[in-house]
């Protein structure tokens, strides 16, 4: 081929691809402005449902969103999902007019990842709620017992529920986490025996007034004057683990471990009828 067949050739080529080129950019230039249009559309009718006010309501009153300045805006955030997905989908077609098989092979691997990284998301706002919805039953539950570290355990199970709710996210996300969750499980193994042994011996004192206010049950009423440990006096209170009696010598206050009604006699030397609005030990 002579100089000027292979001018002539380049010349069409390059025509062709300015021809592709400049439809590649009108494809870009329509496709931004429709994305803008729908985005906009999408969340001012999100707006308008109020899921931005119940995020704020249920979501981002969490501690653990609160504590470190996070703000999840639904309407925001679904438009910008939505946004980038359809910008894909137009580089997808702008690289096809480009006759890039390889660039447009990569972005469309990116939006076909788009449902699993939405789906993690969605696992993990879910995980979040129902971590902090046990964190709080389990802080009634331990405080209204009386159990010290009531706090302490509810933060604990709201780590460890989130723990393992954002392992499941990534495995959606088609991110391995073998690696992660071995150790994961080594390290909370360790951490929840050290505090069951630790907790266990701190907590000796306080477990024995709580059986012993099982088991005395129904012996030992308010009203009653009894004898313990050497002291005489009038049962003026109970509770989980104390029982109060007025001294009979000199009106002095007396707390008592209930623990002592298992290691102590116990005189009842007047009882009170029970009254059914003051419950017995």
């Amino acid at each position: 081929m002579d100089a000027k067949g292979l001018l002539g050739q380049m010349l069409n080529q390059f025509v062709a691809f300015a021809d592709n080129l400049v439809g590649a950019i009108l494809i870009l230039i329509i496709g931004l402005i429709l994305a803008k249009i729908i985005t906009r559309v999408i969340r001012k009718g999100l707006q308008k449902t109020g899921v931005d006010k119940a995020a704020d309501k249920y979501l981002n009153g969490i501690d653990f969103l609160s504590g470190n300045n996070i703000r999840i805006v639904p309407s925001t955030l679904v438009s910008k999902i939505i946004y980038y997905s359809i910008l894909l989908v137009i580089l997808v077609a702008a690289t096809d007019v480009l006759q890039m098989e390889a660039v447009s092979s990569l972005v469309q691997n990116a939006i076909n990842y788009v449902p699993f990284l939405v789906t993690a998301f969605a696992i993990m706002v879910v995980g979040v709620l129902l971590a902090d919805f046990l964190k709080n039953v389990s802080s009634a539950t331990l405080s209204s017992l009386g159990i010290p570290a009531a706090g302490f355990i509810a933060n604990f199970i709201f780590y460890f529920v989130l723990l393992n709710i954002l392992m499941l996210a990534l495995e959606q996300a088609l991110i391995n986490t073998d690696f992660i969750t071995s150790n994961l499980s080594i390290i909370l193994g360790g951490v929840v025996l050290a505090f069951a042994i630790g907790y266990g011996l701190a907590s000796r004192s306080i477990m024995s007034n709580y059986i012993a206010h099982f088991y005395n049950r129904n012996k030992v009423n308010l009203g009653d004057i009894i004898e313990i440990g050497g002291k005489i006096g009038t049962v003026k209170d109970v509770d989980n683990t104390t029982l109060t009696i007025v001294s009979e010598e000199d009106g002095r206050e007396i707390i008592i471990p209930l623990s002592h009604l298992n290691n102590e006699i116990v005189e009842v030397i007047e009882r009170k009828p029970h009254a059914p609005s003051q419950p017995p030990v």
